[in-house]
């Protein structure tokens, strides 16, 4: 990876980190939005707790620099999700958040093409 790939892939991970570090703050601690959010889908509270928890992860995955692609994979499973609830049962009309949801899918795609040579890692692992 040349240099300008890995300060863009920096840039980009530190722009997660930014919306997922309160956001997962929020949800583990109780936030009244957050618990009127997963209320509204049915998940409260054990959804809210597990996506803040996932929320979190991905937050000390993307912040490593040899776990960064694991957490970019992460994130996209996690917004793919928020997408999928904006669209079914949330809508688009309650503000930013859904709209965040889809940059937060592009933004850990361009994570995971400009890291892709760091998923073999994952072959190795499992095997």
């Amino acid at each position: 990876m040349n240099r300008s790939s890995l300060i863009i892939s920096w840039i980009l991970q530190l722009s997660i980190a930014a919306i997922f570090i309160p956001t997962a703050y929020f949800k583990l601690t109780g936030n009244p939005e957050s618990v009127a959010l997963f209320s509204k889908l049915g998940m409260e509270p054990t959804g809210r707790y597990v996506i803040g928890f996932l929320e979190a992860a991905a937050c000390g995955l993307l912040l490593n620099p040899n776990s960064a692609v694991h957490g970019a994979i992460l994130t996209l499973g996690i917004m793919m999700g928020a997408v999928i609830a904006h669209s079914s049962k949330i809508g688009f009309s309650d503000g930013v958040f859904g709209y965040i949801a889809i940059a937060l899918v592009i933004v850990s795609s361009a994570i995971i093409f400009i890291r892709r040579k760091q998923i073999k890692s994952i072959a190795r692992m499992l095997s």
